[in-house]
């Protein structure tokens, strides 16, 4: 069943998805089937039909499940972070357009995408029985954003913008946290949760509880 986030991003998704290279397209089948079936529910089988080709086509460009779904995390950081890559502010007025920008874009990425909220919670949720491979590279992504976050306030502590007595490794997992919770509000409730809004009220409080003067 579609939440109401799926059946608002399909609906105004008007033009076809662009078809790559058939590794790319399969990709993109394994993407969805992930995202609605979870990693347990998704098999081969699955992402053959799903793709329009067979099952012994699959082992050409992918030699299991786990290289789908290790594919599926690489084209979703990337596009991610292509999308959160910018000049990092040298002033503190820069510094605070660029932190408003971090909730603004993470909203933007959702709304494009609703599946990435619902495929991390499912993997997290699925972690006991996933393999380690898997799992070491869902816990490595998730290291990674958490040490960007990170330095990102400690930046704007060394730019005065955050107090000095700040906790920077509470403030990142802070906003991580926040950032996931309005993400999962947005794709259960649809456009009835103002995500955009609410992100930009967020980091504007984070901005107001954590400043400097």
């Amino acid at each position: 069943m579609l939440t109401p986030a799926r059946r608002s991003a399909n609906s105004a998704a008007a033009a076809p998805r662009k078809r790559g290279t058939l590794d790319q397209v399969l990709v993109d089948a394994a993407m969805d089937l992930f995202a609605s079936y979870g990693y347990r529910g998704t098999s081969l089988a699955r992402i053959a039909r799903a793709a329009g080709v067979t099952k012994g086509a699959l082992y050409w460009h992918f030699t299991d499940k786990e290289d789908f779904f290790l594919a599926v995390v690489d084209k979703v950081l990337r596009e991610w972070n292509t999308a959160f890559a910018r000049k990092p502010g040298t002033t503190a007025e820069e510094f605070r357009a660029e932190f408003l920008s971090i909730f603004e874009t993470n909203a933007a990425l959702n709304q494009k995408n609703p599946w990435v909220s619902r495929l991390l919670l499912i993997i997290t949720l699925e972690s006991h029985k996933i393999g380690p491979r898997v799992l070491r590279a869902m816990r490595k992504a998730n290291t990674d954003q958490l040490a960007h976050l990170r330095l990102v306030v400690e930046r704007g502590k060394e730019l005065g913008v955050f107090k000095p007595t700040l906790d920077v490794q509470w403030a990142g997992t802070q906003m991580w946290s926040a950032s996931i919770g309005l993400a999962l509000l947005w794709y259960l409730h649809g456009t009835r949760f103002k995500f955009h809004d609410s992100s930009k009220r967020q980091a504007r409080e984070f901005l107001e509880d954590w400043s400097a003067a």
